[in-house]
């Protein structure tokens, strides 16, 4: 179970050295923190409470209006990008990015790195 835990972190600590991204977390579907790299001073108990209900509030809709599957949620600021999207059945992967960030390169980065923590998540299930 260490094993898994430690590829969790080793992929938000690579995750948050993209460039554009200031810091990212897997937090799970119910709101808990599994591992983040958010800055001094953001409580990651509140980010991942915010970003659990911000993610399955826009699931709610995109099933309520009938537009398929919800991808992911951009919430946009003054000074940043809050970015939400799926990591399989039971996690999230939440990144925080600047404003004028590259949301592509972004984006690409944040896909494989879900995809990456769903295979851990799962093996974290199996075993």
């Amino acid at each position: 179970m260490t094993d898994l835990w430690g590829r969790l972190e080793e992929t938000i600590e690579e995750l948050s050295h993209v460039t554009d991204i200031k810091s990212a977390a897997v937090v799970r579907r119910d709101g808990l923190v599994v591992t983040h790299t958010l800055p001094e001073g953001v409580d990651p108990k509140i980010v991942a409470a915010m970003t659990a209900a911000i993610v399955g509030t826009s699931e709610m809709a995109t099933i309520q209006l009938s537009q398929g599957r919800f991808v992911r949620a951009i919430v946009e600021s003054d000074h940043g990008k809050l970015l939400s999207l799926g990591a399989g059945e039971e996690a999230l992967l939440v990144a925080l990015v600047y404003d004028d960030a590259n949301l592509g390169l972004v984006l690409m980065a944040m896909e494989r790195a879900a995809k990456q923590v769903e295979r851990i998540m799962q093996e974290a299930v199996s075993a």
